[in-house]
């Protein structure tokens, strides 16, 4: 069984990575066993396979419950929803807390074009180190 969890997760993972991927962060709320009330809501961190706007998205995050007992504050999950401009709904299952989640949330795309604005100053520090 461990293995298979393995699997799906590293499957949804690199679904994820391969595609525009969006960062999302928001709110959650898991569902079931000794979560009740507001043992059950947190804050929550994904990474979605697409920010493109109307597309169903797959995502894995990492969720903190603040008011959760001391053992069980963090959740790690795997998720599927709907994003509508810059917004997440999401529903899936948290592995470390054995309950399924939802989520809602802001998200935004890592495009190629974020990762020019600090060019230059990557290949100052370069040539700077190359000089020495």
């Amino acid at each position: 069984m461990k293995n298979l969890k393995l699997v799906i997760l590293s499957t949804l993972f690199a679904t994820v990575l391969s595609a525009n991927p969006a960062v999302m962060g928001g709110i959650t709320y898991n569902f079931g066993g000794s979560s009740s009330g507001a043992e059950g809501a947190g804050a929550t961190i994904k990474v979605l396979s697409s920010g493109e706007d109307k597309k169903a998205v797959v995502a894995a995050g990492l969720s903190y419950f603040p008011w959760a007992q001391q053992d069980k504050k963090l959740g790690l999950d795997i998720s599927a929803g709907y994003n509508i401009k810059n917004t997440a709904v999401m529903g899936g299952w948290d592995f470390l807390k054995n309950q399924p989640t939802v989520s809602l949330g802001y998200n935004k795309e890592i495009s190629s074009s974020d990762n020019g604005k600090y060019a230059g100053i990557q290949d100052a520090v370069c040539s700077h180190g190359k000089n020495k």
